[in-house]
């Protein structure tokens, strides 16, 4: 399962960066809070919508609700190779699956030690720091750091390097601790803390990169709004901030801390968006365009858990149909590679109380390279025991060729479906 999830989580990244982005696009870039608060529930989704494909069949249930009632009962019934394109992928990798997890762990625990080490870092720099008096309470001067920063979950504080208190004028300082103190009241500590963490855990997903670094570009974008609402003209802003990149010449801090200063890029980037949009943007959120997404994202989900495990292979074979209590079988494949197919199913024998059951049972059934059912076992119930024994015993029995793999008999593993409906 590890390493069907950690395959979702870059193949279905592309799709929530994309999302994403669409969604950003739609809002203007005055409103950088509501920017940041859609980046990050992209970032909640690529931990969420691949551990919910491999996890979860709602989306595949909902479906079989949502199907149509009618007069007379009837049942389908197909065999198709069962599980995702991450499963598929899973049993290609199964034979260096147990590398992947290594790699994978060994990953994550190097990434958490700097996480560790930042957290560390900070509690050094706290214990060291004295307090800045002229800037009120929570404001703290150090030596430990060359750039201004909020640190702290419990008791945040703003502290700002010793050589920047002595180089910027009173007016300008006063600007960097709103900026920081900004952060503070957004919870940005906490959320930075949420997004290194992830990071760290999906450290070989470039998706989690893209993500972060347009976290960041917004996150401080955001504060400047509320620094420059408080503290007064834009331009005044603009040029404390190309003042501060002017006097800090090596940029330190830890990583769990959001601060003033990022790279010369980022930095020309905000200045500039501050000079296009003249007065400060819009520092509420916008819970319209952040609800439509997360909607859109759980439609993503259920969609994804709906086409699971079909979406596993484009064809099925040998479909075999059961309509007014006669089966037909699909013609025999003559390729090389194949998959198994029914030679003789046999049809559910529904008992009188599930006469009007509407849904359907997913059965795992694992063939032998004989063409004999190894094993057999419910993936998806009906919901009704007996409707799902019944379908358990037709899967059991029914008869099989084996897949084949240049010519050669191969065990398979395959979903034996069943589906529960009135016809229309």
């Amino acid at each position: 399962m590890i390493v069907a999830i950690l395959f979702n989580e870059l193949v279905q990244g592309a799709a929530i960066v994309a999302i994403t982005y669409l969604a950003v696009r739609c809002v203007s870039e005055r409103n950088a809070a509501t920017r940041h608060a859609l980046w990050f529930s992209g970032l909640l989704a690529l931990v969420f919508v691949p551990l919910l494909t491999i996890v979860s069949n709602v989306g595949a249930r909902l479906v079989d609700v949502l199907r149509p009632s009618g007069g007379v009962h009837a049942t389908t019934v197909w065999l198709i190779p069962a599980g995702t394109i991450a499963h598929d992928a899973t049993q290609l990798a199964a034979p260096v699956a147990s590398w992947i997890i290594a790699v994978w762990l060994i990953g994550a625990a190097v990434q958490g030690s700097r996480l560790v080490a930042s957290l560390l870092w900070i509690e050094r720099i706290r214990r060291n720091a004295a307090p800045l008096d002229i800037c009120g309470e929570c404001v703290l001067v150090s030596t430990d750091v060359t750039i201004p920063i909020a640190a702290g979950l419990l008791k945040p504080v703003v502290i700002i390097p010793k050589m920047v208190v002595e180089t910027l004028a009173p007016n300008d300082l006063e600007r960097v601790v709103a900026h920081e103190r900004a952060h503070i009241r957004r919870k940005d500590i906490l959320g930075n803390l949420i997004q290194r963490s992830m990071e760290a855990v999906l450290f070989f997903n470039p998706c989690v990169y893209i993500i972060g670094r347009n976290l960041i570009n917004e996150r401080e974008s955001a504060c400047d709004d509320v620094a420059v609402q408080q503290t007064g003209a834009v331009t005044d802003y603009a040029e404390c901030l190309a003042s501060l990149a002017q006097s800090v010449r090596r940029r330190q801090a830890p990583l769990l801390t959001p601060s003033a200063l990022g790279s010369r890029n980022a930095l020309v980037a905000r200045i500039e968006r501050l000079a296009r949009n003249g007065a400060s943007g819009a520092t509420s959120l916008n819970y319209y365009p952040i609800g439509g997404t997360i909607v859109v994202f759980a439609i993503l989900t259920l969609a994804l858990q709906a086409l699971s495990p079909a979406s596993a292979a484009p064809t099925y074979t040998s479909p075999a149909f059961l309509s007014g209590g006669s089966v037909v079988a699909a013609a025999a494949c003559t390729v090389p590679n194949a998959d198994a197919r029914v030679i003789t199913p046999v049809p559910p024998a529904i008992p009188d109380s599930a006469a009007h059951l509407r849904g359907a049972v997913d059965i795992i059934v694992t063939i032998a390279s004989t063409g004999h059912v190894s094993s057999a076992a419910v993936e998806h119930s009906s919901g009704n025991p007996k409707a799902d024994a019944a379908v358990l015993k037709a899967a059991k029995t029914s008869t099989y060729s084996p897949a084949r793999k240049d010519c050669k008999p191969v065990v398979g593993r395959y979903l034996f479906h069943a589906t529960f409906k009135p016809n229309s």
